[in-house]
């Protein structure tokens, strides 16, 4: 099963600051060393274990993600297991109780954007992942994901309580062997989605021209017309010619009005701060259009430079609260690991407890 990598050059973009997608992707799983997630918010909690005080790390600041090399799962030996995480339970003495979480909820306002219903339970939050045990601490610490996902059609093991999406990452044997009979299971255990092929406008990762994906497409998605909701093959955010957007717009065009397509995936990663954020937000509504004013679910995005905390915090409040992006069904971040969401395999990054708390 494939997964993320991302390699040094993520700062590399084009002439519209957009980071090319070639920089930031996967080919196998890496498997991480899974332990206690730690929450910081404002509110202050103390967890005492064994009678020790733990000493609270430095708030981490924000920095692009780290790069990691490709590695192979399933071909090679496996590494041994993992250490079963583990979640330390605080003194009734020790701990004051923090407050409920408040869900933001976006006025009602006039939009030209369709409302889309919710897919799953929960909001539109999930989680990118390759380690199962991290989604499984985040998730007992936080209540803001409904979803999940591994750039693959199995879990791996995921028992966290939110939905797994399956991903069909390619036509290729080595990705669609097993695939029918794998979205039946995810579609059994509360899927509702199926997501198609992995960037294939990307020369790095599924590369196909739009009239062979749509081909494979149809072959492998018409099945489960009915069954669950089936999204475009993932696209982008390269602004180069055939790429992105244009990318799309031909594979719709190729794959015809008997398609089947529910709503469409996107990718983007550029600069932060307020004003990075305000261009994310903006390739979506582009997005959104070329894909017919159908649901957009955006399964990666990241801030490559700048400032990533007002970047994530920007953009989760227009996805969350903004009737203008009700069309954005579901939404992950790229991604739960070290260097990105998660300072250490123990501690939430600045921006990645931003993800976990607002």
């Amino acid at each position: 099963m494939f997964s993320k990598y991302i390699v040094p050059a993520l700062a590399a973009s084009n002439l519209l600051g957009v980071v090319s997608a070639a920089n930031h992707r996967h080919l196998h799983k890496r498997n991480y060393i899974a332990t206690e997630v730690e929450i910081v918010t404002d509110i202050v909690t103390v967890t005492v274990t064994e009678g020790d005080l733990p000493t609270p790390a430095p708030a981490p600041s924000a920095q692009p993600a780290v790069a990691e090399a490709q590695s192979y799962k399933g071909e090679a030996t496996k590494a041994a297991p993992s250490p079963e995480p583990v979640i330390s339970m605080p003194t009734q003495a020790a701990v004051q109780a923090p407050a409920p979480v408040v869900s933001k909820v976006s006025s009602a306002v006039a939009s030209d954007y369709p409302v889309a219903p919710s897919s799953g339970k929960g909001g539109k939050r999930g989680l990118a992942y390759n380690d199962p045990k991290l989604v499984s601490n985040i998730c007992s610490n936080s209540n803001k994901f409904s979803w999940a996902y591994n750039w693959g059609s199995q879990s791996d093991g995921l028992d966290a309580a939110v939905t797994f999406i399956p991903t069909l990452w390619g036509p290729q044997p080595v990705h669609s062997q097993g695939w029918a009979e794998n979205a039946k299971k995810a579609i059994a255990a509360g899927a509702d989605t199926l997501m198609s092929f992995n960037e294939c406008d990307n020369g790095g990762q599924c590369n196909m021209d739009a009239g062979s994906a749509a081909a494979a497409h149809k072959s492998f998605m018409q099945p489960f017309v009915g069954k669950a909701k089936i999204l475009a093959p993932s696209i982008t955010s390269s602004q180069d010619k055939g790429a992105g957007i244009d990318w799309l717009n031909a594979f719709k065009q190729a794959c015809g009005a008997d398609c089947p397509m529910d709503g469409c995936n996107a990718h983007w990663y550029g600069p932060g701060g307020e004003a990075g954020a305000e261009e994310f937000l903006t390739h979506l509504r582009n997005v959104n259009t070329a894909c017919g004013k159908n649901n957009v679910w955006v399964t990666e995005f990241a801030a490559t430079s700048g400032d990533t905390d007002k970047f994530v915090s920007h953009a989760l409040n227009q996805l969350d609260t903004n009737a203008t992006y009700n069309f954005v069904e579901k939404y992950s971040y790229f991604y739960l690991a070290t260097g990105s969401l998660m300072q250490s395999t123990n501690a939430l990054s600045t921006f990645g407890n931003i993800y976990a708390t607002q």
